[in-house]
């Protein structure tokens, strides 16, 4: 039998809204639920509307149905997992798996990840046209990119890049958290959140320190995270403080709107002005930016992950980290590699005797101090072979005198 083609089609399923919402005429062919939301644009604030309405756009995924059938298909299993731990019922491995294809499949799918990925590749390229030649009219140059731009990377080419990203993390933990005070989670058109504290400006699915949480209702949170380094995590939260931080991570996050049962839950996010202007710089920031020397243009496209903007105390790093300032903390993959070791190494032995200003001098010299407590670290959590420890005495002259190239120009402006 032919599937029906669903015309309306959630970037964030419904499944995913209804634990937030107020269901009505619960388990009939009428049954609805009934959500509350804060639309950043105007300001807009509404209760009890339905979600059928919300986070979805006619003909998002395809016209034909076979994207939205197969989601469907998928969401069936993931909405059956994520009840489980909202019921504190027994899961299965094959569950949690399901759960790491939930969070990886809406990490892409989401509307604002769709016109993000658009915009980067359309200023990309078309401004590499443009540095070709400055004979092209530029806005004439952007249009066109940007209409095929548009027809390449859809969401059925977004989607397909979800299942090659799953196995980024299969290593890492998941925990369900129970809120056990009187502030609901809040959610929002973009709710898994990707955060590091170890590397704060970074936060890669591969990375050391890797943290991955979305509420899944007002009362619990599902938490994916790194236990190499953070340990066993407590699965109750009594304090207040720490259920406004989750929150605020979703206000920072969110795209077009934030989700919750009662509108009233928001007003202690939308008038906090210094999180408005942690939101506003995060935006600003996702934005794809250009630069033009004169000899050339170079393209910033910056990365959605989020900032650790805001402390969470149940993620506690070792002691030996917490001791290096934040601004010498770095994070690289949860992979050994060589490669790797060697930049760092690079950083730790460098002579800075390309440096001529004393203060940048001092900086680098804190930087390959805090450095070298970082390799010591990494070698242990990477469990990096013995042979590749050993520095000798060629090895350790290439690393003293490695071609610096842009390092001096860039810190002597500075």
């Amino acid at each position: 039998m032919k599937k029906q083609i669903t015309i309306n089609q959630h970037y964030v399923p419904r499944f995913y809204m209804k634990p937030f919402a107020e269901v009505i005429r619960k388990n009939s062919n009428n049954e609805k639920a009934l959500i509350a939301f804060y639309q950043f644009k105007d300001k807009i604030v509404k209760d009890k509307i339905p979600t059928t309405s919300i986070c979805s756009k006619d003909y998002f995924y395809d016209k034909d149905g076979h994207i939205e059938n197969k989601l469907a298909d998928k969401e069936t299993i993931w909405s059956r997992a994520i009840s489980k731990f909202n019921k504190n019922e027994e899961v299965t491995e094959e569950e949690v798996q399901s759960v790491r294809e939930f969070i990886i499949y809406q990490i892409v799918r989401t509307k604002v990840m769709l016109e993000y990925t658009q915009e980067m590749a359309t200023v990309a390229i078309a401004d590499s046209l443009f540095n070709i030649s400055h004979n092209l009219d530029r806005d004439k140059i952007r249009n066109l990119v940007e209409e095929r731009v548009n027809g390449e990377i859809t969401p059925e080419f977004i989607l397909e890049l979800a299942d090659a990203l799953i196995p980024s993390i299969i290593d890492l933990d998941i925990i369900m958290i129970k809120n056990n005070t009187k502030i609901p989670f809040i959610t929002s058109d973009v709710p898994i959140i990707v955060v590091n504290p170890l590397g704060v400006t970074e936060a890669g699915l591969e990375h050391i320190g890797e943290v991955i949480f979305f509420p899944i209702s007002e009362s619990k949170l599902i938490l994916c995270y790194d236990s190499k380094v953070y340990g066993k995590i407590r699965d109750n939260i009594d304090e207040e403080d720490t259920i406004h931080t989750f929150n605020k991570y979703q206000y920072v996050s969110a795209g077009e709107r934030i989700l919750s049962l009662k509108s009233s839950n928001f007003l202690v996010y939308t008038e906090d002005e210094e999180l408005n202007k942690i939101r506003n710089r995060f935006q600003l920031k996702t934005k794809t930016n250009t630069t033009c020397d004169g000899a050339g243009t170079f393209i910033a496209a910056k990365g959605r992950s989020i900032n650790y903007y805001y402390d969470i105390p149940i993620l506690k790093l070792p002691i030996q980290l917490r001791k290096i300032p934040e601004k010498y903390r770095k994070t690289f993959s949860r992979k050994y590699s060589r490669e790797t070791r060697t930049f760092l190494l690079c950083q730790i032995y460098r002579q800075p005797d390309f440096i001529t200003n004393d203060v940048i001098k001092k900086d680098w010299k804190d930087r390959q101090k805090y450095s070298k407590q970082l390799l010591r670290y990494f070698d242990y959590y990477w469990q990096t072979p013995k042979e590749d420890t050993v520095i000798g005495k060629d090895y350790m002259y290439k690393l003293r005198t490695v071609p610096v190239k842009m390092w001096k120009t860039e810190m002597e402006d500075n």
